[in-house]
């Protein structure tokens, strides 16, 4: 059963297209999205990449419009399109002026319902795709990234890249493509999502003049995760750079984990503004990056919790160790009280903050309807920020930051002998 706080409105068609609403009375914008509950780790590794392939090929023309058509008709009255492919789902949105929201609703479902997949427009975007993951392999910054994902999930479709790979993509035809969708962008499967100043009754309308199906399909379903881990992990990759980039990354809890707010808040104060410990030792007080930060990815059945650095080559070393420090630190020893406000003062003002524009709304919101099933209260969500205590963020740190729990990615031009002492010296005490 779908929830939600009373500002937001819910409601299902017959045909279980899911159905959400965020009144903004006061914007002259309107947001609107399609969600489909399918992404990376759905795939089959001999076609990964086919949901982000999908994506692309929805844009390339409808049975009644062609592509200059999808994207004429938005941007015409001032709008914008765009579409996002994630390890659990694929979103198309737009956001344009409110009047004219049913024009962007038409055109994304007629994206969704109907894109022709031609052949010919297939074998054209396919060198787009293989240049675009090229592309990553050349930002190191980006690609340090992919290699963290493979040594978390090492041979699982969440480990792999959203993108896929150079063979995989490759090898997708038309006839992959076309079953793949089929099985998976079903009425069962999408959630319609709109903000601005509209009522839920004109969505409702216009949802079901574009999704009259009567048969629901059948609900999207993943390979679960295999998190076991009992020794550090690495991946290096010795490549000639101006820096070196890294990532420590560590499991972490899924979006349905009650002690998410804690993760939060600890990586709030551990790496994720200029006010954090990483950013004040690591680049203020030492000067060993200039990019240094944290972040933490949630799934239905697990997540993810990296530091990630762009160091000059010669420091790499010294700077992996002054990060595990930090790591240990925050372990053993209590944040302040004062350290912990300020933390929960940050994350509740970028909370709010995010929830003025109504993309972001609708994007917040929508991910949460698509994944919980539920919306809470944004009252809620600030009394659970609110509770959590000094020994709440000691615990969430002691559980993940372990040596046995850890793994590095690398890419920069250091030489085997120097990979191996930073191997051997890889340790949280």
């Amino acid at each position: 059963m779908l929830k939600a706080p009373q500002r937001y409105q819910l409601s299902q068609l017959s045909n279980a297209v899911q159905i959400l609403t965020i009144p903004m009375a006061d914007r002259e914008s309107s947001a609107v999205a399609i969600w489909v509950k399918v992404g990376g780790r759905y795939e089959p590794k001999k076609i990964s990449g086919v949901s982000h392939f999908l994506e692309h090929m929805l844009f390339k023309g409808t049975g009644k419009r062609s592509s200059k058509q999808i994207k004429k008709e938005v941007e015409g009255v001032g709008g914008m399109l765009n579409a996002f492919t994630a390890e659990e789902a694929t979103c198309y949105f737009s956001k344009l002026p409110a009047e004219h929201f049913a024009r962007a609703l038409d055109v994304l479902s007629d994206m969704v319902r109907d894109a022709a997949l031609s052949k010919k427009e297939l074998e054209r975007e396919r060198p787009v795709i293989l240049e675009e993951i090229k592309m990553y392999k050349d930002q190191p910054a980006q690609y340090v990234h992919e290699l963290m994902g493979e040594l978390l999930w090492p041979e699982q479709p969440l480990g792999r890249s959203v993108a896929g790979c150079f063979e995989s993509v490759s090898s997708i035809r038309r006839q992959d493509m076309v079953g793949f969708k089929k099985k998976y962008y079903q009425p069962k499967n999408i959630l319609v999502s709109v903000s601005g100043p509209l009522s839920h009754q004109e969505v409702v309308r216009e949802t079901e003049k574009n999704f009259p199906a009567k048969n629901g399909g059948i609900p999207s379903r993943f390979q679960g995760v295999q998190s076991q881990q009992t020794k550090p992990r690495f991946h290096f990759v010795e490549k000639e750079t101006e820096q070196t980039h890294l990532v420590i990354g560590f499991h972490g809890v899924s979006r349905k984990d009650p002690r998410r707010f804690a993760l939060g808040l600890l990586n709030i104060i551990l790496g994720a503004n200029m006010s954090s410990r990483l950013f004040e030792e690591v680049r203020e007080k030492r000067g060993l990056a200039y990019e240094i930060k944290s972040g933490v990815g949630h799934y239905q059945d697990t997540g993810s919790v990296a530091i990630s650095a762009g160091v000059e080559n010669r420091k790499a070393g010294l700077a992996i160790r002054v990060i595990l420090q930090e790591l240990q630190k925050i372990a053993r020893r209590s944040v302040s009280k004062e350290e912990l406000r300020r933390a929960k003062d940050y994350f509740t003002g970028q909370f709010l903050m995010g929830l003025e524009d109504t993309l972001d709304h609708l994007l917040w919101a929508g991910e949460k309807v698509l994944y919980l099933e539920e919306i809470p209260a944004r009252e809620k969500i600030t009394q659970e920020i609110e509770k959590v205590n000094t020994q709440d963020i000691q615990k969430i740190a002691q559980h993940i930051f372990k040596t046995a729990r850890a793994n590095l990615a690398l890419v920069g031009p250091l030489k085997e002998k120097e990979q191996e002492k930073i191997k051997r010296s890889f340790i949280i005490q």
